[in-house]
């Protein structure tokens, strides 16, 4: 892992502002799919850092390709923490309201002809304080709304034809600790 170091960096106030201390990043360009009704870890969209301090804060950043089939299905992607062998999910995730899944992003799909071509791109940025000196992992997890094997995509489309009409994509995974 590299570390990237900033210095004197200042706002349109003048006010100085946190230096990266490290950073680390994962790029996924194969293609994953679940059909599991549970949250599931993508593959290859994982990082871990060890924070210099307990006041040390991460800056999150996170890009995927996602798909779900076509005839009105759903799906979800969200972003997770482990601290220690202890997985939180619920620090960039929407209110609890009801029956609805919390989680970082959602989809439906349309009941329309084509339906199954799109890839919608999920995103998130934020900063986030864990509070500990131990390894912080951060990755990202998705699933389908749908049992009877209605599958979920990354870097693919359902349909996934081989033609120039059709493409795959690359998803990421930044995480930069900044120093207190």
């Amino acid at each position: 892992m590299s570390t990237l170091k900033v210095d004197n960096l200042q706002n349109t106030s003048g006010s100085n502002l946190s230096r990266i201390i490290q950073h680390g990043q994962s790029i996924k360009t194969d293609t994953s799919s679940t059909a599991n009704t549970s949250f599931t870890d993508i593959s290859g969209l994982s990082v871990t850092l060890t924070p210099a301090s307990t006041a040390s804060k991460f800056y999150i950043d996170y890009n995927v390709n996602f798909a779900v089939p076509g005839s009105v299905y759903s799906g979800s992607v969200r972003l997770v923490k482990v601290v220690g062998g202890t997985t939180t999910d619920d620090f960039y995730v929407g209110d609890a309201a009801g029956n609805r899944v919390r989680t970082s992003n959602f989809t439906w799909s349309t009941n329309a002809s084509y339906s199954e071509f799109p890839m919608y791109m999920f995103s998130g940025s934020l900063i986030h304080s864990p509070s500990t000196t131990s390894a912080v992992t951060f990755k990202l997890q998705f699933k389908s709304h749908y049992t009877n094997n209605f599958i979920v995509y990354v870097n693919r489309n359902p349909n996934d034809t081989n033609s120039d009409n059709h493409g795959r994509a690359a998803s990421n995974l930044v995480v930069m600790e900044l120093a207190a």
